[in-house]
């Protein structure tokens, strides 16, 4: 949240005349307040929800505005946006420049893209495992299963959590993460919410000093340029003429 009263302080300086900003919890949480509030607007990160996800959210719930990248951290991992927003004294310490800031980030890409591709793959699953019953459809105590509906239940799970099928899945992802350009693997797949912490605070201690993680983090916001992709945030709230 301090990432949002750091971008709408700096473009709309009097933003607070008629807007407040909370922390709501998690995506749940918030889609059950919006319901309750038509007249407030939420924002909840897009994580490993499909386009078709997104869609049918909103159209349950109008006012859920969705992330454009994975996370808020991902506006804090890309080499490009975060060299632009190193003031000149940064820079200096960093011998060899962007390049050198982008071959650290980028030392175990390999792995994180993996991981990105598993997240893309197991985490729709569980939910779609759960769409089928599992494990509340056979832990309701008033709808205890005989011997035969709890054998069905369990062939069902068997069946959807074929070894070989979500194994080709992920193959087939892990390639179409292994092609995505940088910019929309750092904005849109890697998980930002660890790859910031483990991966780029660690280098940027190597590179620019040791600092605190909340205030770098601070910084870094404080520094880069309003993302381009929020202008619809800013439209929704009717701050833009």
């Amino acid at each position: 949240m301090d990432a949002f009263w750091i971008f709408l302080a700096r473009k709309f300086p009097d933003w607070e005349l008629s807007w407040a900003l909370a922390h709501a919890g998690n995506k749940k949480l918030v889609q059950g307040i919006l319901k309750a509030e038509p007249d407030w607007l939420g924002l909840v990160d897009r994580d490993e929800w499909t386009s078709d996800e997104l869609t049918q959210r909103q159209r349950d719930t109008p006012n859920l505005l969705v992330l454009p990248r994975f996370c808020l951290e991902s506006y804090l991992i890309d080499p490009a946006e975060l060299w632009a927003a190193f003031p000149e004294k940064q820079r200096l310490k960093v011998p060899g420049g962007e390049e050198t800031l982008r071959n650290a980030l980028l030392l175990e890409k390999a792995r994180w893209v993996r991981h990105a591709a598993l997240w893309h793959v197991i985490n729709p699953l569980w939910g779609k495992l759960r769409a089928l019953g599992f494990k509340d459809g056979v832990l309701d105590s008033n709808r205890i299963p005989d011997d035969g509906r709890l054998l069905e239940a369990l062939k069902s799970w068997h069946d959807f959590l074929d070894a070989q099928k979500v194994f080709a899945e992920f193959q087939t992802r892990l390639a179409e993460v292994q092609a995505l350009d940088e910019q929309t693997l750092f904005a849109r797949w890697l998980y930002a919410k660890n790859f910031y912490p483990q991966v780029v605070h660690r280098e940027l201690d190597k590179l620019l000093g040791q600092k605190p993680a909340r205030g770098r983090r601070l910084a870094l916001f404080k520094t880069r340029s309003v993302p381009d992709d929020l202008i619809f945030v800013w439209q929704h709230m009717g701050l833009m003429q």
